[in-house]
């Protein structure tokens, strides 16, 4: 089966460890921001990633467009939308990447298919009738237009202050360093934000 894949979604799986609707979908808006931009050579941008979720459709971001959150160049402000503002800093130009509705509406019946899956209840014929609409349902979102299941527009992108470097010293109450802007003072002392609003050990679990 992974052989039916484009190696570049290949990748996105081998990443996200799994397949699905979600991660097709993250892999057609990340390639469909990348194509906007005009991105030949990944080296030769300097792409953030605004993700408004947090769910599948980010990993494919990570992977297609070199985005990650350890580098700083994705960050997540969830609004519970498949929607990402991508933008270049190389070349001051962005664009927002949207799902469109009308491809991911599913019938009453789908949905309490999925629900039941999701939930451990269904049986496993159920399971099997899930399975086979979900992977018709991937093919489908790999290959149908892309005016039909997204939406691109360029748009102003104030992009994010670049990562910033911090010494980080030790909390005098556990022994942990913190970084410099998450540090409080606490009876006078260096404390981590866990230990300084802690009103017992229990407090920091």
């Amino acid at each position: 089966m992974c052989k039916e894949f484009p190696a570049d979604f290949q990748r996105v799986i081998d990443f996200h460890g799994h397949v699905c609707p979600g991660l097709v979908t993250g892999y057609r808006l990340a390639k469909a921001a990348r194509s906007a931009l005009d991105i030949k050579d990944l080296d030769d941008a300097d792409l953030v990633t605004i993700a408004e979720t947090d769910r599948c459709t980010v990993d494919a971001f990570q992977v297609i467009l070199n985005c990650t959150v350890g580098k700083g160049k994705l960050i997540i402000r969830n609004r519970g939308k498949q929607a990402f503002t991508v933008g270049d800093r190389v070349t001051n130009k962005a664009v927002r990447v949207v799902t469109q509705a009308r491809a991911f509406n599913y019938t009453p019946e789908e949905d309490a298919l999925t629900r039941k899956v999701m939930s451990g209840h269904a049986s496993e014929e159920e399971y099997q009738i899930f399975k086979a609409a979900r992977t018709k349902r991937i093919h489908e979102l790999l290959t149908f237009p892309e005016s039909d299941i997204l939406s691109v527009y360029t748009v102003t992108m104030k992009f994010p202050a670049k990562e910033m470097i911090y010494n980080s010293p030790t909390c005098a109450f556990c022994g942990e360093q913190v970084m410099e802007p998450w540090v409080r003072m606490r009876e006078g002392k260096i404390s981590c934000l866990t230990c300084a609003y802690a009103q017992s050990p229990e407090d920091k679990e």
